[in-house]
């Protein structure tokens, strides 16, 4: 969902989807700027040929910033719960790149 939650957003653009996907299969991501995403901590294209960049930076897309935060938050939560139960099982590096809370988004 793009813009807001479910029943406030509206669906990402199959558009997008498919520019996404070709540029991850084409190799053209390899040469994009990125920036970390501040909830999960992974990287995030800025621009993509045939994507709408504002649609890159989910947050910027909501009304509600602070929803978006709230959302977020128990996103990363749920991951985090459900993370637990695979901790001792899995390479300090994989631990090292799990999501975080954080105490403000970007």
């Amino acid at each position: 969902w793009t813009g807001g939650a479910y029943g406030v957003g509206e669906r990402m653009p199959i558009k997008a989807t498919r520019s996404l996907l070709r540029a991850a299969l084409d190799g053209s991501l390899k040469s994009a700027q990125f920036r970390t995403d501040a909830n999960f901590g992974f990287a995030v294209p800025t621009s993509v040929e045939g994507v709408d960049s504002s649609i890159l930076d989910p947050r910027g897309t909501w009304a509600d910033k602070t929803a978006y935060d709230v959302q977020a938050a128990k996103l990363v939560q749920m991951f985090i719960d459900n993370f637990e139960t695979f901790e001792d099982h899995v390479d300090g590096s994989v631990l090292a790149a799990a999501p975080a809370l954080r105490d403000a988004a970007e």
